[in-house]
């Protein structure tokens, strides 16, 4: 059996900064022939899924799915097949061209969530922070349900929800009041078992205390704050996220628990939030 590792695919992930590099290097598609035909291949050495959209053209092939297929590679996974091609007159030759297939993070299939869950506040109980910035913010928050908490440099992030660690940056130590220096952002991702993900922004350098991978319950101790990449202060930033299958980064709702037990559907800019629990 012969195999040809050859990478074919556009890598469309939300851009290809410094933050979503390590994605791109951890996934590779390639081409296997055997004596019917050939088929395509994947490794997935990330923690998240990666959807592979087909578009092809081929002669004297059949292939097993037609062209818009949305194929969702699992995590952590090797050889996985995406696609099959199979010969039509095994006494003819046969011919394939890439058409404008591309590759996303994360599952594009996955559009359905956990709307009623309550998320914990990330920081510490006994403590409460004020929002500066809420959904819809005029700074950076247009258009998204993102969160501000304003807090000082070195504040201890808990986790809002149980879920494994996807993504950590914590190298970067640069900051400026632009959007261009989102690169630097320092960061974790967090999946939880609905399919969304929780970032959380802006920890100091060096100030991330979870490893890619790591299994989280919510409360456990994440990071420090901080206030590094686009940042006009020192803050936390969170938000609740899918990817549709158009490709878009869809922030989302999310309820929060504050005081002992109450349950609020918006943090609201301005006001200051205390947890006790």
């Amino acid at each position: 059996m012969k195999k040809l590792f050859t990478l074919v695919i556009l890598l469309v992930f939300l851009g290809t900064n410094a933050q979503n590099r390590d994605w791109i290097k951890a996934y590779k598609s390639y081409w296997e022939n055997y004596d019917g035909g050939t088929r395509l291949l994947a490794n997935n050495e990330n923690w998240l899924p990666i959807t592979f959209v087909l578009d092809y053209n081929a002669t004297n092939l059949k292939a097993d799915k037609p062209n818009g297929t949305f194929v969702v590679v699992p995590p952590k996974t090797e050889g996985y097949e995406v696609v099959r091609f199979d010969k039509i007159d095994k006494s003819k030759g046969w011919k394939f061209k890439k058409g404008n297939a591309k590759t996303y993070l994360g599952d594009l299939t996955d559009t359905e969530y956990d709307e009623d869950f309550v998320y914990d506040l990330p920081f510490e109980p006994n403590k409460s922070f004020k929002i500066g910035q809420g959904y819809n913010g005029n700074i950076s928050h247009q258009n998204k349900f993102a969160i501000d908490f304003d807090m000082p440099v070195g504040t201890k992030i808990l986790a809002c929800r149980d879920g494994i660690v996807v993504q950590v940056v914590e190298k970067n130590f640069k900051r400026c009041n632009e959007s261009k220096c989102a690169e630097y952002n320092n960061l974790v991702k967090i999946l939880h078992d609905d399919g969304t993900i929780m970032q959380y922004l802006h920890f100091k350098q060096n100030g991330v205390k979870v490893r890619k991978g790591q299994k989280i319950e919510k409360g456990d101790y994440i990071g420090l704050s901080g206030n590094v990449g686009w940042s006009t202060a020192p803050h936390l930033h969170i938000d609740l996220y899918l990817t549709d299958k158009n490709n878009k980064y869809k922030t989302l709702r999310t309820q929060f628990k504050i005081n002992k037990d109450e349950i609020v559907d918006e943090l609201k800019k301005g006001v200051t939030y205390l947890k006790e629990y």
